[in-house]
């Protein structure tokens, strides 16, 4: 896995800052598109908000693509998406932000979030 500079340059994450301000919003909604071995392993608990969980693919989000309005019905809703790495993060901001949801930051990996002290 590359480091986390790179992976934030080449993925687009949001800054450590955005993430934590969104997170305290009471309408956030933590998307979590890991695999559903990798959420058996490490299943992030987040400080507030709801969270949701979803297959991604780095090149497809079909789950998000066909389901998101029953996942995620308000598009008005902050939503923190991550992964393992910040790639499939990635694919499902594009697909969200293409459905028009308003507020959608890539978190990056799970283990980018330890700044959240859980």
């Amino acid at each position: 896995m590359a480091d986390y500079d790179t992976r934030c340059a080449t993925y687009g994450f949001a800054t450590k800052e955005e993430i934590l301000a969104t997170s305290k919003i009471p309408t956030v909604v933590f998307l979590d598109v890991r695999t559903q071995e990798e959420i058996s392993v490490a299943k992030l608990t987040p400080p507030d908000g709801a969270w949701v969980a979803c297959s991604c693919t780095p090149d497809a989000a079909p789950e998000l693509e066909s389901d998101a309005a029953k996942l995620l019905p308000d598009k008005n809703a902050p939503v923190i998406v991550y992964c393992g790495s910040g790639r499939r993060a990635a694919k499902a901001k594009e697909v969200l932000v293409a459905q028009g949801y308003s507020t959608v930051l890539n978190a990056g990996g799970l283990m980018d979030l330890g700044f959240f002290n859980m």
